[in-house]
């Protein structure tokens, strides 16, 4: 039996964007059959919405917070406690072949990908993590302070799409410290959601120092796949000439 499942955030605004899921889905249950899946639905259209083929063992959970993105899968993998780990996923990556999750259960959390710190809007990065316990932890992590010779630097990773393989018992132990619950009523669009994946990231590898040996499951995404250039479009039409250049795939919308 998996000793995990998935959790996958959704939002369809059209006809094109409801294909994501479902072609998510039917990825993952030709490598996980059995696995649990979970759809965390933020503030889709319904009108869009439509299953393209008949589901077995999939949740699908319409979220009370609309916008708040990739916090949901935390939120309510904390709330129902689905699983012993979770892997969260955008509905706009695919995979293309078993990652064998299981393996990862040695480590508490685990990026999918990794980004290098940086101070990208770093006031917005501050007001939304404010909400949290013990953010001044977290603050001079955040503030990278490039220009003060003989400062040590206090390292983190973003964690890319806030996406991750991660444990339910740490991610208790993380919400008890810092209460990232309370993120959901920081975040309001994709600017805040950019901030969440530098301040998750600072948490993660703050709470789980021995990420630094490995970053993250598959590297860093600057270096993984050519930076916003997969549509999905490019993405089927890759597909139908046997081009996939990687078993793990993230498409860009602009959603």
């Amino acid at each position: 039996m998996n000793n995990f499942g998935f959790i996958i955030t959704r939002h369809v605004n059209s006809t094109n964007t409801n294909k994501y899921w479902n072609h998510s889905i039917k990825l993952l249950r030709t490598f996980y059959p059995d696995t649990k899946i979970i759809i965390i639905d933020d503030n889709s259209k319904q009108e869009y919405v439509q299953s393209e083929f008949e589901y077995k063992n999939v949740i699908i959970i319409q979220s009370e917070f609309p916008g708040r993105g990739e916090v949901l899968p935390y939120y309510y993998y904390l709330k129902f406690k689905f699983f012993e780990n979770a892997v969260i996923l955008h509905d706009s990556v695919f995979i293309h072949k078993m990652i064998p999750f299981e393996a990862f259960n040695k480590y508490e959390v685990l990026p999918l990908w990794h980004f290098n710190s940086d101070n990208e809007n770093i006031g917005n990065i501050l007001r939304v993590s404010s909400v949290l316990n013990n953010f001044k932890i977290l603050e001079d992590k955040l503030v990278i302070k490039n220009n003060i010779i003989g400062l040590p630097q206090l390292k983190w990773y973003g964690c890319f799409g806030s996406q991750c393989f991660i444990n339910l018992i740490f991610l208790q132990k993380i919400n008890n410290k810092y209460k990232i619950v309370n993120l959901v009523n920081s975040l309001k669009n994709r600017t805040d959601r950019c901030s969440l994946e530098r301040i998750i990231g600072c948490i993660f590898y703050t709470e789980s120092p021995k990420l630094y040996k490995i970053k993250s499951m598959f590297g860093d995404i600057m270096q993984y796949q050519k930076w916003c250039d997969l549509t999905f479009e490019k993405y089927i039409t890759n597909l139908k000439k046997g081009t996939i250049p990687k078993a793990v795939l993230k498409v860009w919308t602009g959603r």
